[in-house]
């Protein structure tokens, strides 16, 4: 299943989050509402309360009279729904002529002078809201009962109404927003979908990705160009590697034809010729192999003195008529940024030059920043060094007496950062110091 799209995520997200809050919004509002109208409602039926008691008299005879309307012309309509009573417990004494001959149902004595809310069933079954209280006069031998009553329906035909026009606004807010968040996700992708076609024209056309870029892309334009431009120098470093190996394999060729062609073919140009064709594949290899691990991911540190033991052991026995001796101390804590391969060539190829120029003695030393080999051979002169610092020669180029070695060892410590001194060693000789990254060598 394909993943969705940043568009979707973000219209998706927004759109969970507004419609949760619409919804808790509209569900606060509307109870809200309806404890005003409810509050409205009963402050209304309270009001009409007040104006029944000050409108109800005890005659001379005991009877009760009410001695002008309440204020609402809906208690003169049959079952309107807006009804008063006063009873004195036992019978109704008076009522609306809302009510005709229903009698509300009376409920339990009220406090002096307090009024009481309740709900109730009227004369057509409906709901009503009921307030009451209990009203004594000074002659009167029990307390008379006054209620107003009102039909719930109309308090519930607001709140509906309210609820619906508060649905309708709040969708047609968050319809809005919803266009407006997809109006402007549109503008904010706009840059990746720029970026997304000027990557199409990079992979058709070449060349590199604009800048004008936001903040946010910016950085990932950055990377995208660095890495754009690391290949463009592997490619062109490729095609320089290739045409310097063409041109050198045109000589030695040229010859071994040249010789075989002859009638009677000089065995030692021969071998002379192929030993320089050995060496040009043997420097370019390796140029080749300091390009590959520049494109390689980071990986685990390596511990350089098992690395170096197991070479130095290889060369005792391959130098062993010399009687060379080869030393090994590195640190415990001594560990190349990289794996094995790459840590056996370079070391390989010091150590490799150091024995084969050395008189009786190579040192490899190693701490937690760099890695040292050192012989007691004829050494470098300081052109010769500033020679072989410099990276990306081809064996023609390389100072009499360096070897293959030190210019593969340039190379590939450059393409992985490292820094590499040529200098002299106490010993009498050659000193080769390889820095690892973030640490930096004084001068030698």
């Amino acid at each position: 299943m394909p993943a969705r799209s940043l568009r979707q995520r973000l219209i998706l997200g927004a759109g969970l989050w507004l419609a949760l809050a619409l919804g808790v919004g509209g569900v606060v509002l509307g109870l809200a509402f309806r404890d005003a109208a409810e509050h409205g409602f009963h402050e209304r039926l309270d009001a009409y309360l007040r104006a029944l008691s000050a409108v109800v008299e005890i005659n001379a005879d005991g009877s009760v009279a009410v001695g002008k309307p309440v204020g609402d012309p809906r208690f003169e309509q049959a079952y309107s729904g807006w009804y008063w009573q006063v009873s004195d417990g036992a019978e109704v004494r008076a009522r609306s002529r809302s009510l005709w001959d229903f009698a509300l149902p009376v409920g339990g004595p009220v406090a002096a002078g307090q009024m009481h809310a309740r709900r109730d069933t009227g004369p057509r079954g409906e709901s009503l809201a009921v307030v009451e209280r209990d009203l004594l006069f000074p002659d009167g031998i029990r307390p008379l009962h006054l209620s107003v009553a009102a039909n719930r329906r109309e308090v519930e035909a607001e709140v509906a109404r309210f609820d619906l026009l508060l649905a309708l606004a709040l969708g047609g807010l968050g319809l809005g927003l919803i266009i407006a968040i997809a109006l402007q996700v549109g503008y904010g992708l706009r840059p990746l979908a720029r970026l997304t076609g000027e990557l199409e024209e990079v992979r058709v056309s070449g060349g590199r990705i604009g800048e004008a870029y936001p903040g946010e892309v910016a950085p990932l334009v950055l990377a995208m160009n660095q890495v754009l431009d690391h290949d463009a120098r592997l490619i062109e470093r490729a095609r320089a590697h290739v045409g310097n190996l063409a041109h050198g394999l045109k000589t030695p060729l040229a010859v071994l034809e040249a010789e075989l062609a002859s009638p009677s073919p000089d065995h030692g140009v021969l071998g002379d010729q192929l030993d320089r064709l050995n060496r040009l594949v043997d420097i370019h290899l390796g140029r080749a192999r300091a390009e590959a691990v520049s494109a390689e991911p980071a990986r685990a540190k390596v511990a350089v003195g098992e690395v170096a033991n197991d070479i130095a052991a290889a060369l005792r026995k391959i130098y062993a008529e010399r009687g060379l001796s080869l030393s090994v101390d590195c640190a415990p804590g001594a560990r190349f940024p990289g794996n094995g391969d790459d840590l056996a060539e370079i070391l390989g190829n010091l150590m490799d030059n150091a024995c084969k120029w050395a008189s009786s003695q190579v040192r490899i030393t190693a701490d937690t920043v760099s890695l040292t080999v050192e012989d007691d051979g004829p050494g470098l002169t300081p052109a010769q060094a500033e020679t072989a610092t410099r990276r990306g020669l081809r064996l023609d180029e390389s100072a009499p007496g360096s070897g293959l070695g030190l210019a593969i060892v340039a190379d590939l410590a450059g393409m992985m950062g490292l820094d590499v001194r040529f200098g002299r060693s106490d010993l009498g000789g050659l000193c080769v110091r390889v820095a690892f990254p973030a640490a930096r060598l004084p001068p030698t």
